[in-house]
This record gives C-alpha cells, structure tokens and sequence, in this order.
C-alpha cells in the first residue's frame, strides 16, 4: 500500500510544481487566470507560513537536541520545497522553490532565536514576497505571516496555527477550485 501512496504524492507533488510553473504562462487578463493565480497565492501565502512556523518549531528542537546530545549528534533541520496545505476543497500539495523555502525558514529559525527583531521579518518577508508576487504575475501581492503580525498588534505573542491564517480564509472567498 504505501507503494501506491508513494506514487501517488510523486504525481501530486509534480502537479503542484507544475501549477506553479505554470501561473506565468497563463492568458492575461481572463476571469480563469484570475482565479487560477488568486488561487496560487492564497496556497503560496500558507505555504510560506507553515515554512515560518516550520523554522521555529524545528530550530528549537534543534537547539534542545544539540543541548542534550551534543553538538555531534543533532541534524541541522532543513525546509522542503514541497508541502500539504489545507484547503476549502481538501489538503492540495504545495510548491514553492527551494532557494524561497530556506529564506523563510531561516527567517523562523533567527525569529525564533530572537536573533531578527518582528519589524526585520516583516521587511524581508514583504520584499521575498514581492519577488514571488511578481514571478507569478500575480494581481495582487501576496501577503504571508498575517498571523504574526496580528499576534504582535495584538500583544498577546501567541500566533495562530497554520491552516487557521487569513490565506485560508483567503482561499475560501476567492471561490477555490482544484486546478487539476
């Protein structure tokens, strides 16, 4: 059985890949693209969220590992540039290139460590976010770590769990669809 599954996340993973690769080559201007790039975005916004969150769970379990092993023992952990996103029509495989996954891991990683204060994450987050905004030929920029910055308004330091953020509230009012 975990054959077929294995096969079956291979395709899944080449599908998202491929509708990611795809948003630049879509037609202009059409309600299809529209929503097809509306669509990625949202995914995209959540998929660098879950990155983030990633980052900071798995850097602290880094350094707690290292504390009680050693130094010698512990793995660095590393981002995946593919990712299990839920959606309003079910979980969909995500894509995001790996250079972008481990700007934003590491982004959680030092946010983490308090090593980057929130307004230098939010910087940075804006201007990576800019670039993939712009490589997708989206209409609108994206606009990841939402939760963050609500937490931080806020005071209460407590950030939501990935799923929950706006970019799923996002994807539920653009009218998803499965692309594929």
């Amino acid at each position: 059985m975990s054959l077929f599954k294995g096969i079956k996340q291979s395709k899944e993973r080449q599908k998202a890949k491929a509708f990611y690769e795809s948003a630049a080559n879509l037609p202009a201007g059409t309600r299809e693209t529209r929503k097809l790039r509306s669509v990625l975005g949202n995914r995209t916004a959540a998929f660098i969220d879950m990155t983030f969150i990633d980052g900071a769970r798995r850097t602290e379990a880094y350094i707690e590992a290292m504390n009680a092993q050693g130094k010698e023992s512990a793995e660095k952990p590393s981002a995946p540039c593919y990712r299990e996103v839920r959606t309003v029509g079910g979980t969909v495989w995500v894509y995001l290139p790996q250079s972008y996954c481990d700007q934003y891991f590491i982004l959680g990683s030092k946010y983490q460590q308090s090593i980057i204060t929130p307004a230098t994450v939010f910087e940075i987050s804006d201007t990576l976010a800019h670039e993939i905004s712009e490589a997708l030929m989206l209409d609108h920029q994206i606009t990841p770590l939402q939760f963050l910055n609500d937490a931080s308004a806020s005071g209460d330091g407590k950030a939501e769990k990935p799923g929950e953020t706006d970019s799923d509230g996002e994807a539920e009012q653009s009218g998803e669809t499965d692309p594929g």
